[in-house]
């Protein structure tokens, strides 16, 4: 795969073009990033609402029935349920990994074996997250293991 960048001071936005000789699995990745790029979910700090792109979020938790968005240096309250969230991500980076998380798989660094059949996920912000063994094969399948 090949990229071209041309830079246009006439556009006011950017403008993105796929030429592809075969439709595969790594197009509709480069056209999941690029729509993933214009999704927002609404996030509340200090009883304020600030759109955050979905592109930024690590992952997405349920701690005792409140929703919260992880990016790298906040943590925002979301008003959604986990599921509607869930649906809403359905077709971007974002896997369920546990019966509470959502992850980017985008800021996945790497797993590592746990007892239990589980998996503990290293994200690239230093975090850990455990991926639970029901969850395993939505990861390989993302993943395409």
């Amino acid at each position: 795969m090949k990229l071209k960048l041309v830079e246009d001071k006439s556009l006011k936005e950017a403008l993105v073009s796929i030429a592809y000789g075969v439709y595969d699995k790594h197009i509709q990745r480069v056209i999941d990033v690029v729509e993933e790029s214009r999704l927002q979910l609404k996030g509340i700090v200090d009883d304020c609402e600030h759109p955050v792109k979905i592109g930024d979020i690590y992952y997405v938790e349920t701690v005792e029935n409140k929703t919260f968005l992880y990016t790298e240096s906040k943590v925002l309250e979301n008003k959604e349920k986990l599921y509607k969230l869930e649906k809403l991500l359905q077709e971007t980076s974002f896997v369920r990994i546990s019966k509470s998380v959502l992850l980017n798989m985008n800021y996945l660094e790497s797993v590592r074996p746990m007892h239990n059949y589980r998996l503990e996920a290293h994200l690239k912000n230093g975090e850990k997250q455990v991926i639970n063994r029901h969850y395993i094969q939505r990861v390989k399948t993302y993943l395409d293991l």
